[in-house]
């Protein structure tokens, strides 16, 4: 049971990980990490004392400040008050109760989870020992579902080791140990691997636990990640310790290497060990010769753990279920460590395929050789297999028939490096169980999946965590730690491509002398090409390596290819492709693909391609040599065209009365399709940070007109999903460039925009200066609906400074023009406008009048928008009336009309009075649940604004009681 009081408040502790408290099923906020470390070190203790200085020693290790005691006695207090709100400062509570020998907290086996796992260990013991083994695996079980993590979360809370700790620790793996071993006897052990898996994790020199886990992971079919451990294991404890494996260890590891054969032998005949020789091995001795022509491993293989994990999964489900040859195809770009990562597993592999291992180089992108012919490999196979070349057949189906014949009830691993097809590699493909095929590739192989089962990998740049420990791995933990900044930029400029990394590494090896800074600067001054990655040889230049992908395509992928570096954006579509090489769409996909399958080019969202930086330089280097000025300026006019193209007619959706002129289609230029709303948003969501990029390459090229132009497109949709920073950015950007282009319709409509996302800001008195001189610019140009809505944007920003009146006046002065001109959607918000200002005022019967000669036109248009802004007005209005339950009906109203145009901003700033009307109806539940929903929408935002009045609302957030609310926020 819980553990509970006479006052019936209720308490749940948690300290078999990251320590956890819940008050009647609220999570408690522990505040302070030395805070978490006492209370942690309360409930390991378990009910017991613990001495002022062991906490002392917790807290600080052998070096306490001064005021040690009185710190200590200051977080204890603390904790008894978030134990038990009101309690009076220095009171002694409930639970956390102070005595001589020290403090200690009450609780019992239904309030703290170590407690109940005792209570199940002990059950499940006696179970055991009185015969009941089915029970007392259930005992076991349910009490390693108790644990998360190590005692505490110490470690996370950065405290130095402990006894009342490790001592909690040690219990759990002794009953991770102990559960295993009953669930071996039982042949239960998958209820107990995951847990154990993470125990041994927590400790990966307790070679026991180690031991236990190997064994475990082979009785479970999964031999490949037993030996995988092993190795692990056995090479951290000499790294670490100076030590080899002990007896206990590397008796479960030749137990593991001695588990049968996983795929069954054919009938009527015997495992490896028996067999007789193969057809063919006639030649003396040849039987005896098992083939070993796996390359040497990488002697600093570095990263790729989950890559590591996701193949030894793959491995073992297919070894399970012994009806195929598990194939993984490995593919990437060049340069980012395909051959590596399957010469390591195949190393890592090699005693689970203990017939022999398998190795060729297709040549599939050697532009010095020709592609490996199926026929030649089977060939060397053969021989290897202890067939002499009189028996191989001449005809390639017989050869291949002949090749699976002989591995047929072997075990043997084959790697197929560098292959360029499927065709390449389907006549290399065992026939039966019992072997696994590892391949890699440059390409994607489809094929191979569709056809043979293979499970394709694709492999990613490092991440920077892994790009650091492999310059560390390779220069030594003294030099990198000596230059950290030095390391950043390096593994940012490799753009942490491990053969990058590699070429730079062995550079810095060769130039012991010169500090990382040195090199680092010295690929700065490289200012994007791929000068500082020259090696050597072929096998080492970058440049040459893409080259031997570039020389495989066509004349219009290899143009394309060149093109596309003058794309300034993340990423591209097939659309943007089209335009960029003046070609119609259908001949875009093909160009796409054709680049993907070479590696030059990655698929990385449905649509979406990107290229490597390094790639990219590479194309940049092409693109200047084979392409003249005249060509690459009209490539860049049509990418353009088709940003400024889609992005207008993207915008009508959002904002069907748009003021701009449309941009004059140009010949060869291909506009993505977008149908409605939705689709406008979504391609705008997708393509922002390109058209940002388009933009500031234009500003870059003096195109100050066609910057801001297609930055008006993209105004409606930033200030609707609240990218407020980023609008402003752009807008100054370009404001810039108009003045120096002496742009008098960009200046104007430029320092309007800025104002207006100044005012978004909450800088209204900017905003105000900026609307002015917008508004004698547009004077000057006698456009009239401008003049008007910068007269309703200076209604706005007045009453953004609480100036009622003010802004009255302004609204009045825009409507009248937008009536002269029919511009009834104006003239619908310049009277929500000035009915927010009469509410302001203290009058919100006036601004129901407005309201009520409003509503019809609303009614009239059947615009969304309109009537979210119009009932949003009208629960303003009912609210300061103290019509609560009216303004709530209309704050749903509008909320729901924002949702349905994906307005997000509106939306937000509908819930956030929403949840102001809910909780003065006494609903605070339903105010703290739309709260939420607007911090969630906003997650993925930086509208700061907006969300400080989100979280200002919810911290604040309260019960009608004045107790905090039921639920963690």
């Amino acid at each position: 049971m819980i553990l509970t009081s006479d006052d019936e408040t209720s308490f749940c502790f948690d300290v078999l990980g990251p320590v956890r408290v819940w008050r009647q099923g609220t999570e408690l906020e522990l505040g302070a990490r030395q805070q978490r470390l006492i209370l942690a070190l309360l409930l390991a203790r378990a009910g017991q004392p613990v001495s002022v200085g062991d906490i002392v020693e917790v807290l600080w290790g052998g070096r306490p400040p001064k005021s040690a005691m009185n710190v200590v006695h200051r977080y204890v207090g603390a904790l008894r008050r978030l134990l038990e709100p009101g309690l009076p400062a220095r009171s002694g509570g409930r639970w956390l109760i102070g005595d001589a020998a020290g403090y200690r907290m009450r609780v019992d086996s239904g309030s703290l989870d170590l407690l109940r796992l005792r209570a199940l260990a002990g059950q499940g013991r006696s179970d055991e020992a009185a015969g009941r083994l089915p029970e007392a695996m259930s005992a076991f079980e349910a009490a390693l579902q108790l644990w998360r993590g190590p005692c505490g979360g110490a470690a996370e809370l950065m405290a130095g080791n402990h006894l009342a700790f490790d001592v909690v620790d040690h219990e759990c793996a002794d009953l991770a140990r102990e559960a295993t071993s009953l669930a071996l006897r039982l042949d239960r052990v998958r209820s107990v691997l995951p847990v154990l898996r993470r125990v041994a994790e927590n400790r990966p020199l307790d070679e026991a636990l180690q031991a236990q886990l190997l064994t475990a992971l082979s009785a479970d079919g999964q031999q490949a990640e037993a030996i995988t451990l092993h190795h692990s294991v056995r090479r951290r404890l000499a790294d670490e310790l100076g030590v080899d494996p002990g007896e206990e260890l590397r008796g479960a590891y030749q137990a593991v290497l001695r588990q049968p054969a996983a795929a069954p032998a054919r009938p009527g005949t015997t495992g490896s060990a028996d067999r007789g020789p193969a057809p063919g091995n006639r030649g003396p001795g040849a039987a005896t010769v098992l083939p070993a022509q796996l390359p040497a491993d990488l002697p600093y293989f570095t990263g790729r753990d989950e890559a590591q994990r996701r193949a030894l999964s793959l491995i073992n489900g297919h070894v399970m279920a012994q009806v195929s040859t598990p194939v993984l195809a490995i593919d990437g770009i060049a340069g980012i460590g395909k051959t590596s990562l399957a010469i390591h597993l195949a190393h890592q592999l090699a005693d689970v395929y203990p017939d022999g291992q398998l190795y060729v180089d297709l040549q599939g992108f050697d532009p010095a050789q020709s592609e490996l012919h199926p026929a030649v490999a089977l060939q060397g196979f053969l021989n290897a297999l202890g067939v002499p070349d009189a028996d191989i057949p001449t005809s390639d189906h017989a050869r291949s028939g002949l090749y699976r014949s002989v591995l047929a009830g072997r075990r043997i691993l084959v790697v197929l490096d560098n292959a360029h097809s499927v065709e390449q590699v389907r006549p290399l493909l065992p026939g039966a169980p019992g072997c696994l095929v590892l391949v890699s590739s440059r390409k994607r192989l489809t094929g191979l999946a569709a056809a043979h089962g293979a499970h394709l990998m694709s492999l990613d740049v490092l991440s920077p965590g892994d790009a650091r420990r492999f310059l560390s791995s390779r220069l030594g933990e003294d030099r990198t730690s000596a230059g950290p900044e030095a390391v950043d930029e390096i593994v940012e400029r490799c753009g942490r491509l491990p053969l990058a990394l590699a070429m730079v590494a062995a550079r810095a090896l060769i130039h012991a002398d010169h500090p990382l800074i040195e090199i680092a600067r010295e690929l700065r001054d490289a200012q994007g090409s791929l000068d500082g990655f020259c090696g050597d040889d072929m096998s080492s230049d970058i440049r040459a390596i893409f080259s031997w992908s570039y020389r495989k395509l066509g004349a219009g992928a290899a143009r394309a290819f060149r093109l596309l570096s003058l794309h300034p954006g993340p990423d591209v579509t097939v659309p943007a492709m089209a335009s960029l090489a003046g070609v119609p769409l259908a001949e875009a996909r093909l160009l796409a693909g054709e680049l993907v399958q070479t590696g030059l080019l990655r698929e990385h969202t449905v649509g979406r391609y990107t290229a490597h930086d390094l790639i990219r330089a590479y194309a940049q280097e092409l693109v200047r040599l084979h392409e003249d000025d005249r060509t690459r300026d009209r490539a860049f006019d049509r990418l353009v065209s088709h940003y400024r193209q889609t992005a207008y007619h993207a915008d009508l959706y959002l904002r069907p009365a748009i003021v701009l002129d449309p941009p004059e289609p140009r010949e060869a230029v291909v506009t993505t399709r977008v149908d409605d709303d939705k689709g406008a948003i979504a391609w705008f969501a997708a393509e922002r940070q390109v058209i940002k990029a388009v933009i500031q390459r234009e500003i870059e090229y003096g195109h100050a007109t066609s910057a801001w132009r297609l930055a008006a497109s993209l105004q409606r949709y930033v200030l609707r999903e609240g990218w407020w920073h980023d609008w402003a950015a752009v807008c100054r950007a370009c404001l810039q460039a108009a003045v120096v282009a002496g742009d008098d319709p960009g200046r104007a409509f430029l320092t309007r925009a800025l104002a207006g996302v100044e005012h978004n800001l909450g800088d209204h008195e900017s905003a105000t200066s900026l609307l002015q001189q917008s508004l004698d610019l547009f004077v000057l140009l006698g456009d009239r609906l401008q003049e008007a809505m910068v007269y309703h944007l200076l209604g706005q920003a007045s009453y953004g400074r609480q100036n009622y009146l003010e802004s009255i006046a302004y609204l009045e002065r825009a409507l009248p023009i937008f009536e002269s001109l029919g511009e009834q959607n104006r003239q619908v918000m310049c009277h929500c406008w000035i009915g927010s200002a009469r509410t302001g005022l203290g009058r919100p019967d006036l601004c129901m009048e407005v309201l009520e000669r409003a509503e019809p036109i609303v009614d009239s248009l059947g615009d969304l928008e309109l009537r979210a802004h119009f009932s949003y007005t009208r629960a303003e209005c009912l609210h300061a009336a103290g019509d609560l339950s009216a303004a709530l009906t209309d704050w749903r109203i509008a909320a729901a009309a924002f949702e349905q145009i994906n307005y997000r901003v509106g939306l937000v700033d509908t819930l956030l009075h929403e949840g102001d009307t809910a909780l003065a109806l006494g609903d605070a539940a339903g105010a703290r649940a739309v709260w939420q929903r607007a911090r969630d929408l906003l997650a993925s935002q930086q509208n700061l604004p907006l969300m400080r009045q989100v979280q200002e609302r919810l911290s604040r957030w309260r019960a009608p009681d004045g107790v905090r609310g039921a639920g963690a926020l």
